[in-house]
């Protein structure tokens, strides 16, 4: 517009200048050619071969814009339909946030081509189709993902794989991950889902052999990591356990790091099972190196539950902890066991009672009650010691209930 206005302005000054000069002197042209010649002013002439010029440029202006024209109303229709893909993907990502998966997966399958991300619309589409409850539209979505981007193969494996897991099917994910693990070795959220397949499909003997990985890689931080390699050891040998295996269940201890080997809880289960399988010795001297390294209650409970050749020699050992540890209620427990392994009921009764006065406990009324029953001959008193353990073990139960409870009551009275 404002191009046209100064062109108009030019034209306007120039035909003013013309008429000036035109007024004052027009001048006098003859064109001649053979027998044809036409005369008239000069300023005449001069404003036909403008108008003609013009006229000339304008007819050429016209011809270039109606070649143009088909390109225009195709360039016009490509707009309009990006415009629309791009609202059509809008509202499919919010309808997928907000849990509208029908309309999302509409929305998103209508955008996919024309919004310039078709890899991501594809790939929320499938994320949609799943939730519908449609897997073959959910394969069908990656596999356009894949076509419209093949170089994103390893977001799109993720994705995938993430939702064959949702989907309960683990063996696909596994599969989509094995693949997904030879083309990125080190891809960190391959391992990391690699590592919840396993465990889905409880596949121990590969969860440990992935665990160097994880480690080499910091998948996780060590804390944790720590704590899954506690957690699949000990299903490994509950498995060695369960097959009757006894030297796969030492072999399982002898490939855990010394550091795992050192922490109470790993040596408290360890020796569980080797007690179970009579190995006495070897549990008894891993209990007491623990116990050397870590004072802990439950390894202390578990040496009572050992039995020494040299019974006399074990008490001897545990009543030496009392000077460096203080008389704990664990402690004096483990002692009245091992009293009362060695026939001495009057010191077991002194051990188990002071126990219960330190901190009541269903075991020490247990024991005390059997030995008043079996030992001493006093059905009394065995009838109260079961008495007030079966109280105490109720009201374990019922504190149990509230714990579990709270958050929930919390929850109710904030809403309040």
């Amino acid at each position: 517009m404002i191009r046209l206005l100064f062109y108009s302005l030019i034209f306007l000054i120039g035909a003013a200048y013309i008429a000036l000069i035109a007024k004052e002197d027009p001048g006098y042209a003859l064109l001649s050619h053979g027998d044809w010649s036409i005369e008239g002013t000069l300023v005449l002439l001069v404003t036909a071969l403008s108008l003609l010029i013009s006229g000339i440029l304008f007819l050429i202006y016209l011809l270039v814009k109606t070649i143009k024209f088909p390109g225009k109303v195709g360039y016009w229709k490509q707009q309009r339909k990006t415009a629309k893909a791009i609202d059509n993907c809008n509202k499919g990502y919010i309808e997928l946030a907000e849990g509208n998966w029908r309309e999302a997966e509409k929305h998103l399958k209508k955008s996919a081509n024309n919004s310039g991300m078709p890899m991501l619309n594809y790939l929320a589409a499938a994320r949609a189709a799943q939730e519908n409850g449609s897997s073959h539209r959910r394969d069908n979505y990656l596999l356009q993902a894949h076509k419209s981007d093949p170089q994103a193969d390893i977001a799109i494996g993720l994705t995938q794989a993430e939702l064959q897991i949702k989907d309960g099917q683990a063996e696909h994910a596994l599969a989509t991950l094995m693949h997904l693990r030879s083309v990125a070795p080190r891809h960190k959220q391959v391992l990391k889902m690699l590592f919840r397949v396993y465990q889905q499909l409880n596949s121990w003997k590969d969860l440990e052999s992935l665990l160097p990985e994880l480690r080499k890689n910091h998948i996780f931080e060590y804390d944790v990591l720590s704590q899954y390699e506690q957690s699949l050891s000990k299903q490994l040998m509950s498995q060695a356990m369960q097959n009757k295996n006894q030297g796969e269940l030492k072999s399982i201890w002898k490939r855990l790091p010394k550091a795992t080997r050192a922490e109470p809880e790993m040596i408290h289960f360890y020796c569980q099972l080797l007690l179970l399988i009579d190995e006495q010795e070897l549990a008894l001297r891993l209990i007491k190196e623990g116990i050397k390294h870590h004072w802990n209650a439950s390894l202390i409970l578990l040496y009572g539950l050992a039995h020494e050749k040299n019974a006399a020699k074990q008490l001897e050992t545990a009543e030496s902890w009392l000077s460096d540890n203080g008389r704990g209620a664990e402690l004096l427990l483990t002692l009245g066991r091992l009293s009362l392994n060695n026939q001495l009921w009057g010191k077991a009764r002194d051990y188990l009672s002071e126990s219960l006065a330190v901190s009541p406990s269903t075991e020490a009324f247990q024991v005390l009650g059997e030995l008043y029953e079996n030992q001493l001959a006093d059905s009394v008193e065995a009838m109260n010691c079961y008495r007030e353990g079966l109280i105490l073990s109720a009201q374990s139960k019922d504190l149990k209930s509230l714990d579990d409870e709270l958050p929930v009551m919390l929850a109710l009275s904030a809403a309040c």
